[in-house]
């Protein structure tokens, strides 16, 4: 679950936009926690956004976010707030998605009122709906005992927001200043997607979902499976060689180490493949 202090500040939101929370989503790393025991630390929270519900209660969110003290993060256009952790060097970053389908013609943001905003999401509607209700209890900043309900997505819905993820950070969108970085990001995201379905107790019923989940989605569907053979169709191709980057940025270079990581790359790759179209049998070369 979310640890403290992150927890104390993601309880704030809710408790304070009333009803309208229910319409935010937990997306990204920190949903991990709810699937994950010892997922990857992170200070940010990703929320993906019902803008069509949003519009319609009106519920003054940028007003309730200044009075928690949340400030528009620098070149994010409305759709990121930070806030600072009082006695701490930490910031507490939230960002706002929406389903692609709702962004601006011209724009990459969805526009819920005129002072907010979200980033759009491919993929986003389908997570939106693919998700479930978690009791979140803590305290306030103010030391007050508090609880909210947090939607969040689930394992399927995160994987197939990770893999699109994967995609845009390894063909480096951004451009050449931030070829590394989105490197970094890219095999994060491989070994997210490798964790995620680590947690599944049953497999073949994660496959299931997974592909179930992507029906109403012909686009999206169309785009995912062809991420999955392009990444992970041969246990050479780029999604493994990223997977095994991230397993080598902390391991030490011993025998003993290179046998562990062979023999993890082959067990994720026999997973993985479970996600493959039927009929596209994978390669190994190992």
């Amino acid at each position: 679950m979310i640890p403290e202090p992150q927890k104390t500040y993601l309880l704030e939101p809710p408790i304070a936009l009333g009803t309208s929370a229910e319409d935010f989503v937990l997306a990204g790393a920190q949903s991990m926690k709810f699937t994950l025991r010892g997922a990857r630390a992170t200070r940010g929270f990703d929320f993906l956004l019902d803008v069509v519900r949003l519009r319609e209660r009106d519920g003054g969110i940028k007003q309730i976010l200044d009075f928690l003290g949340c400030r528009v993060a620098p070149e994010s256009r409305n759709s990121q707030f930070e806030k600072t952790i009082p006695n701490s060097q930490e910031i507490m970053r939230i960002e706002f998605m929406a389903p692609h389908e709702l962004k601006r013609r011209k724009d990459f943001r969805a526009e819920i009122s005129r002072r907010l905003h979200a980033r759009e999401c491919f993929g986003g509607s389908i997570a939106l709906h693919e998700c479930d209700s978690y009791k979140l209890t803590g305290v306030l900043p103010n030391g007050q005992p508090a609880s909210a309900t947090l939607r969040v997505t689930r394992p399927t819905a995160l994987v197939l927001l990770k893999l699109l993820a994967l995609d845009d950070r390894y063909r480096n969108i951004r451009g050449r200043a931030e070829a590394e970085h989105d490197r970094e990001e890219a095999q994060t995201h491989a070994a997210d997607v490798i964790a995620i379905m680590t947690a599944s107790l049953d497999t073949d019923a994660f496959r299931r979902t997974f592909l179930n989940q992507l029906q109403t989605q012909p686009e999206v569907e169309t785009r995912i499976k062809n991420i999955l053979l392009e990444y992970f169709r041969a246990d050479t191709a780029p999604g493994m060689l990223l997977y095994e980057e991230a397993l080598r940025r902390n391991a030490p270079a011993d025998s003993k180490t290179r046998v562990q990581l062979r023999d993890e790359l082959n067990r994720a790759f026999r997973m993985i493949t479970q996600l493959l179209p039927l009929g596209d049998q994978p390669r190994s070369a190992r």
